[in-house]
């Protein structure tokens, strides 16, 4: 990926060389750094969709379960429990999830202006997700393990005869194997769709700063 500076150098060759130097131009340049911004704010989006889908896939699966064992007092009261769980972390999901798609580069009348509007679009993006990002980390350490004994005791409730109560060695071994396996894609989708997009968006913005100090 080209850095500001690089960017800056390649739009001043091409205002020399353009017929009609100017706004146009200028413009061109801002439509280049907010492209490499929205490339890696796709990134953290692609985790927005697909969490959201798969929370859809849980919450129907547990109003399932509810309705189908409504006699079953122990698999509707986890179930709703499930529901309750997921519920807080949608709320915030969708919440920053809009923030983020809405935020848009306000127009401005002069270059330096829009170097600073540009400036403000990536540091609200970036501040955005990384907002969300401290909180999924933070609810996940609730989330994961509460959500991993529900969907253990269930699972052993209508598959195994004599449920949890009777297989605990059993129980024990799958719910630390779902910690690990959640632990280890938490891991992976954290680095891709968080940690990364935020260190390019913080690299973008250190960019800015020292060329606002280099023309000063």
């Amino acid at each position: 990926m080209l850095t500001i500076d690089q960017l800056k150098q390649k739009w001043g060759e091409n205002q020399a060389t353009s017929p009609k130097p100017g706004q146009l131009d200028n413009d061109s340049f801002h439509k280049i750094v907010k492209s490499r911004v929205k490339k890696h704010t796709n990134i953290a989006m692609q985790y927005f969709w697909a969490s959201f889908t798969l929370q859809i896939i849980v919450y129907a699966l547990l109003s399932h379960v509810i309705l189908r064992y409504w006699g079953d007092s122990e698999i509707i009261y986890m179930a709703a429990a499930g529901i309750l769980l997921f519920i807080p972390f949608t709320v915030i999901l969708m919440k920053k999830f809009k923030a983020i798609a809405i935020a848009r580069p306000k127009s401005a009348a002069s270059g330096e202006a829009n170097d600073n509007t540009l400036h403000h679009y990536i540091a609200k993006r970036r501040n955005l997700l990384d907002s969300f990002y401290r909180f999924k980390k933070w609810y996940e350490l609730i989330l994961i393990p509460l959500a991993s004994a529900i969907g253990v005791f269930i699972t052993f409730k209508l598959y195994v005869p004599g449920g949890v109560q009777e297989h605990q060695s059993g129980a024990i071994i799958a719910f630390a194997l779902t910690l690990a396996s959640c632990a280890w894609a938490i891991q992976a989708e954290d680095k891709r769709n968080f940690r990364e997009p935020i260190q390019h968006l913080d690299k973008i913005l250190a960019e800015f700063r020292v060329r606002g100090d280099e023309e000063e």
